[in-house]
């Protein structure tokens, strides 16, 4: 069900001043969503962000358009008690967060479970660290430079997911 035939429903009702009982030509809304990624159960996500907002935003966006199942978390020690949880589809993640950071938080995550390593997508404001950049060499990761646009972060999702299938 479409979120939005309530509303809608409810707002001809009220406007138009029609029964409930009157007769209503309902119409599909098309939200461009690719039919792969709405298909099936829904995919779990854990997203590490230490930015309350910038979380904020990763989450809403995750869930409205991909309609993932998305645990956020603002730190690497508590991405580990999730991973330890359960098993994510995919995991976005920050390479600068308080008390383990992300490079950190790999290393734990793949030694636990070895079949993560080809989930991460992990996103940095620190595009000249050389230390991050031979990180991201060394694991052939998949990376977006902040800030950046949605519309890459979709790309990227869709890229990583297509690697898995």
């Amino acid at each position: 069900m479409i979120r939005g035939e309530g509303i809608c429903l409810a707002y001809v009702l009220g406007v138009m001043r029609l029964r409930p009982t009157d007769p209503v030509e309902i119409h599909t809304i098309e939200l461009g969503i690719p039919r792969d990624f709405v298909a099936g159960p829904a995919q779990r996500v854990l997203l590490l962000e230490d930015r309350n907002d910038f979380r904020e935003v990763l989450h809403e966006y995750l869930v409205t358009r991909f309609y993932f199942q998305v645990t956020s978390v603002q730190s690497g020690v508590e991405g580990l008690r999730e991973i330890m949880k359960g098993r994510f589809d995919l995991i976005i993640c920050d390479m600068m967060m308080p008390r383990l950071g992300g490079e950190i938080f790999y290393w734990a995550v793949t030694r636990a479970r070895p079949a993560t390593a080809q989930r991460f997508i992990f996103f940095t404001g620190h595009k000249n660290d050389p230390a991050i950049q031979f990180f991201f060499k060394r694991i052939n990761a998949t990376v977006l430079i902040k800030p950046f646009k949605l519309g890459a972060l979709d790309l990227v999702i869709r890229d990583v997911l297509r690697k898995l299938a």
